[in-house]
C-alpha cells in the first residue's frame, strides 16, 4: 500500500541512486474517475493502488470531481524507462495538465508527495493547493560506494524477504502488514527496485522554496509520533523551514490513513480546497 520513505531507507542500505533521466518515450498513468466540481487528484505511494483511496474519495464526492492515478510502474501505469522521479512527474503532469489549474488539487503520500512536488516544481502552476500525506523531502540515509555491491547481491538474491520487510512492517498491526505485504507483491520487482534506488538519494526540498500552490503536509501518527515535537520530526524528514509548512495531524492514524481514519482525511482535504478556493 503506502510507504513512507524512512521505511525505505532503513531496509534499503546500500542502493546509490543514478542521475537523474528522462524516459525516452512518455508513459500514461492509468486513472479511474468520477464526479463534479473542483478537482482533486490522488496519487499513493510505493507498494499502493489507485482505488485504495476510495474510502476517502467518497466522502467527497458530492461536490468534487476525483480523480485517482496509479503511480508509474504500478497496476496499469507503465514504469518510464529509464526510470527517474523527474521522468515519474512527468508522467504525473499529463494527467494534470487535463484540468483547470485553478481548481485543481493534488493529494499524494509517500514517494507519490516527492514525484508532486517535483512536478509542481516544473510546472509552478499547475494546481491550486497540493496536500502531502507523510512525506519526507530527502533521503533520510547516506549511503556509499562501498555498500551498493552487497546489497544488490542480497535483493537480487533474497528479493520475497526484502519485501516482507519493507511492508510487513508498515502495517498498523500485523493483519494490515500482512495485506501490505500481498500488495507490494503485485507490483513488479523491477518496479520496486527501481523506486527505492532513487528514493535513496532523492532531495525535493528545494520545490518548497518558491511553491507556487499552497501547501499543507498531514501527519499521522506514524509519521509523526506523539513524543516528538515539530521541528525534530521536521528536520528529520528534510523541512528546512519548519515553521512554514502548514501542518495537520491525524494522531490515531497508521501509515495507511486512507483506511485507518478515511473520514478524517477526507475532512481535512475538503477543509483545505474550501479555504483556498475561497475569496480572501
Amino acid at each position: 500500500m503506502l510507504l513512507a520513505i524512512p521505511a525505505v531507507a532503513l531496509l534499503a542500505r546500500a542502493l546509490l541512486a543514478p542521475p537523474p533521466l528522462i524516459a525516452d518515450t512518455p508513459v500514461t498513468l492509468e486513472t479511474t474517475e468520477f464526479g463534479h466540481g473542483p478537482t482533486i487528484v490522488f496519487l499513493h505511494g510505493l507498494g499502493g493502488a489507485r482505488m485504495g483511496w476510495m474510502p476517502v474519495a467518497r466522502p467527497l464526492l458530492a461536490g468534487h470531481r476525483i480523480v485517482l492515478v496509479d503511480l508509474p510502474g504500478h497496476g496499469e501505469s507503465p514504469l518510464p524507462d529509464p526510470f527517474s522521479i523527474e521522468a515519474a512527474a512527468a508522467a504525473l503532469d499529463a494527467v494534470l495538465a487535463r484540468f483547470a489549474p485553478d481548481s485543481t488539487f493534488l493529494v499524494a503520500q509517500g514517494v507519490g508527495g516527492i514525484i508532486a512536488l517535483k512536478d509542481v516544481q516544473a510546472h509552478p502552476g499547475r494546481v491550486k493547493g497540493l496536500v502531502l500525506v507523510d512525506v519526507a523531502v530527502k533521503s533520510t540515509l547516506p549511503v556509499t560506494d562501498q555498500e551498493k555491491p552487497q546489497f544488490l547481491s542480497f535483493i537480487d538474491q533474497n528479493y520475497d524477504a526484502f519485501l516482507k520487510m519493507m511492508f510487513v512492517r508498515m502495517g498498523r498491526d500485523s493483519a494490515q502488514g500482512v495485506a501490505l505485504h500481498a500488495q507490494a507483491a503485485q507490483v513488479p520487482p523491477a518496479t520496486i527496485k527501481a523506486y527505492v534506488r532513487a528514493l535513496l538519494s532523492v532531495d525535493a526540498s528545494s520545490a518548497l522554496k518558491e511553491l507556487e500552490p499552497r501547501l499543507v503536509l498531514i501527519a499521522t501518527g506514524r509519521f509523526w509520533p506523539a513524543d516528538k515535537d515539530w521541528p525534530t520530526v521536521a528536520k528529520l524528514m528534510g523541512y528546512d523551514d519548519p515553521g512554514a509548512i502548514a501542518v495537520e495531524r491525524i494522531v490515531s492514524s497508521g501509515l495507511v490513513v486512507a483506511k485507518d481514519q478515511p473520514d478524517s482525511l477526507a475532512a481535512l482535504v475538503s477543509r483545505f480546497a474550501a479555504t483556498t478556493l475561497s475569496p480572501r
